[in-house]
């Protein structure tokens, strides 16, 4: 039996409305409605308080339902690549802080340093960017951005790839605009994978 009937069921033989059950677990009817009909399902919190409240096992509840089961997968899996997606945005902002200090002039890099870290703090975006599209995936959360992921990095990669070769080469100006494109496409991508 699936969880959703299993819900209903337990409902139904107490003899209460789904207005009762939001009461007593302090959510909303809807939210009941939305469990039973299997459109979302409770996180593990609420999960527990419904065992309590029908006094039926988690076992009970979940056995043969493959749904929930991989619902509860995915949240934690969710829940695992929050902090490296906090760290990894972490290093982007010591890196944008950085970058913006040699800018201003209160740090001086050599050439080569610079274009390392630049270099560093791209795949740093990069690996942001690759996991919170992972983690949209595992969700279910899908963007049109986010669809085209793989042609704004390819574009973001051309950018660097032409930036450093044409700082290399001297031409500052034009590797600016090329590693501007870079970041704003970065930014784009960073900003769409957190919604």
């Amino acid at each position: 039996m699936k969880f959703g009937d299993r819900l209903k069921k337990e409902r139904q033989k107490k003899q209460i409305t789904q207005q009762k059950v939001a009461d007593e677990l302090n959510v909303s009817r809807q939210t009941i409605s939305s469990w039973e009909t299997e459109n979302s399902y409770p996180d593990i919190e609420s999960l527990l308080r419904i065992s309590d409240y029908y006094q039926v096992s988690l076992d009970t509840l979940l056995k043969e339902d493959t749904g929930m089961t991989e619902y509860l997968k995915k949240q934690e899996i969710l829940k695992s690549i929050k902090p490296v997606i906090l760290v990894l945005t972490v290093i982007d902002l010591i890196f944008l802080g950085v970058i913006g200090m040699d800018f201003l002039g209160i740090i001086k890099f050599n050439s080569w340093l610079s274009r390392l870290l630049f270099v560093m703090g791209i795949l740093n975006v990069i690996a942001l960017i690759l996991l919170a599209s992972f983690g949209n995936k595992v969700s279910g959360r899908v963007t049109k951005i986010q669809k085209r992921t793989p042609l704004y990095l390819i574009i973001m990669i051309i950018s660097i790839i032409l930036a450093i070769v044409l700082g290399y080469l001297g031409q500052l100006g034009v590797s600016g605009i090329f590693g501007g494109i870079a970041f704003g496409v970065a930014i784009i991508l960073i900003i769409s994978h957190k919604k």
